[in-house]
Order: C-alpha cells, then sequence, then structure tokens
C-alpha cells in the first residue's frame, strides 16, 4: 500500500527542482529518511546534504518540517497526507 505526501520547496531546492511544491508516491511504511532520499537520487545536490550521515540527525544548515512542525529525526514516520517543507534557515543580521 501507498500514501501521498506533498513536499513544498523553498530557496535554492525550489530552484534545483523547478518547482515549488511536488507530490510523491511512497510506501506506507515510509519514513521521512525515504523520502530525503528519494529526492537526493531523483535532484542530487543539496538533498544529498539534508541529512548527515554519521549523526542520522537532518543538518542544522536546513529546515525540514512535517505539517509544520520542525523535525530533526530523519526517522520518524510518515503519513498519508503529509506535507513536508524543506528550506533553509533565514540568516540576518
Amino acid at each position: 500500500m501507498s500514501i501521498r505526501i506533498r513536499v513544498l520547496l523553498h530557496a535554492n531546492f525550489r530552484e534545483i527542482v523547478g518547482k515549488r511544491e511536488i507530490t510523491e508516491e511512497i510506501d506506507s511504511n515510509s519514513r521521512l529518511r525515504h523520502i530525503l532520499e528519494k529526492l537526493a537520487k531523483k535532484y542530487g545536490r543539496d538533498f544529498k546534504q539534508i541529512v548527515e550521515p554519521n549523526m542520522s540527525v537532518i543538518s542544522s544548515e536546513f529546515l525540514v518540517s512535517i505539517n509544520g512542525r520542525n523535525i530533526r529525526d530523519p526517522n520518524i514516520r510518515l503519513n498519508n497526507g503529509d506535507i513536508i517543507m524543506i528550506t533553509i534557515p533565514a540568516g540576518g543580521g
């Protein structure tokens, strides 16, 4: 069985993909890590850097949220209709 999720893309991720939003169909047992790996295989570049491989956490250089909640654990389970947002933190000073 599969589920559908929406991925909202901001900043350089939007530029890489050429869209502000994509819909992905994934296995119902998928975790955030799986969709990030799928996007990294499909689009490469910055998507490959979101999860720090040696620490198994979302890199602090990126902001990833599911349904408006910031996420650092890539092993969180995804549900049908989830909305994932991927961006970079806003700098300032």
